[in-house]
């Protein structure tokens, strides 16, 4: 009996430290303040509309809107950004800053991304 309940407190405990390292990691903090640009996009099944963007640095806001499916969007390099639609209809937004440069975005539904659900956005 007492085997179980160290094993048991061992669990607990590595359940307890991977809970508070895994937030404090990978949480993002949405910037304040008004939008340089905001970028409209529809998520269809397998497809972003538009998919090519482009935007001044600074905060963008990504608005996103669901045409078919269950589907999101992240952006490769910016960990925990994440903005999600629940199907046709669906509407969410966030904000991110962003440098100059060319950044890849995606859906990260299992099987999305590789049946081509990503774009571009260049920002200058």
């Amino acid at each position: 009996m007492r085997f179980f309940r160290i094993v048991a407190a061992i669990a607990f405990s590595a359940m307890v430290a991977a809970g508070c390292g895994s937030g404090s990691s990978t949480s993002y903090v949405a910037p304040t303040g008004p939008a340089v640009k905001t970028l409209s996009i529809s998520a269809r099944n397998f497809a972003f509309g538009p998919n090519k963007l482009t935007a001044p640095a600074g905060i963008i806001q990504f608005d996103l809107e669901g045409a078919e499916g269950i589907h999101d969007l992240v952006i490769q390099g910016i960990p925990g950004f994440h903005v999600e639609v629940s199907g046709s209809g669906s509407k969410a937004s966030g904000k991110v800053t962003l440098k100059a440069g060319t950044y890849t975005f995606y859906c990260s539904v299992a099987g999305h991304r590789a049946q081509g659900m990503e774009g571009t956005v260049t920002v200058s």
